[in-house]
């Protein structure tokens, strides 16, 4: 007759089966996070060897997107989302070239045209990856506007996906308070707020904005 085990007491074949388990599934949610950031580091090496500025710019835009993310307290595995948005926001300007990236006086239509067609392209480099999925609309969608005066799908309100909403506001921060070829003259952080102010409610999302303003009061 085979002993039977006391019901008030743990199968150990379980546990020990039970924590095996745990420990492949952690180790398997450790390669999965290690091979994202690896793409990640990876995409942004690559756009930086494309073009410098481009890749420092998404590089602030990172940390500012995620410290837009933490003022509007929408939880930490957001801010690493959003940094990781950040790093990738303009991966698609690896498909526009560089007379028109570098072009220091306004762009003609024609140009505007290619120029707005990087957010497709960069969110299509990555839709298939499977560690970037959650990023894909956040590239895709981040020259949305607020009024629906924006490309690529012309999406209004709260149908942009608030990460998009975010890297709006902090790519714009970023880009006109920073010299570009075609900007020689940029803008005080205090003016570039008050500038993206008169935006708030037709090119950016309100709440947004207010993050950005309350950031400002404490730094």
């Amino acid at each position: 007759m085979e002993p039977k085990l006391s019901k008030s007491r743990p199968n150990l074949y379980d546990r020990f089966r039970g924590s095996l388990r745990k420990g492949l599934v952690g180790s398997r949610i450790a390669e999965l996070k290690a091979l994202k950031e690896a793409t990640v580091e990876f995409a942004a090496q690559a756009l930086e060897v494309r073009n410098l500025a481009i890749a420092r710019h998404c590089a602030r835009v990172a940390e500012l997107a995620a410290r837009l993310t933490q003022q509007l307290d929408l939880g930490r595995r957001n801010v690493e989302l959003m940094r990781m948005a950040g790093k990738l926001h303009d991966l698609g300007m690896i498909g526009v070239r560089d007379d028109i990236l570098n072009k220091p006086g306004p762009l003609s239509e024609d140009e505007w045209e290619v120029m707005r067609r990087h957010p497709d392209i960069g969110a299509d480099l990555i839709r298939w990856h499977p560690a970037l999925a959650a990023v894909t609309p956040l590239v895709r969608h981040h020259h949305e506007h607020w009024d629906g005066s924006g490309y690529p799908a012309g999406l209004k309100g709260e149908v942009v996906p608030m990460g998009a909403r975010i890297i709006a506001v902090a790519e714009s921060f970023d880009f006109i308070s920073n010299k570009w070829p075609y900007r020689a003259n940029p803008l005080t952080a205090a003016d570039a707020i008050r500038d993206i102010s008169e935006h708030s409610g037709s090119w950016y999302n309100p709440a947004v904005v207010d993050a950005l303003r309350a950031l400002s009061d404490t730094t």
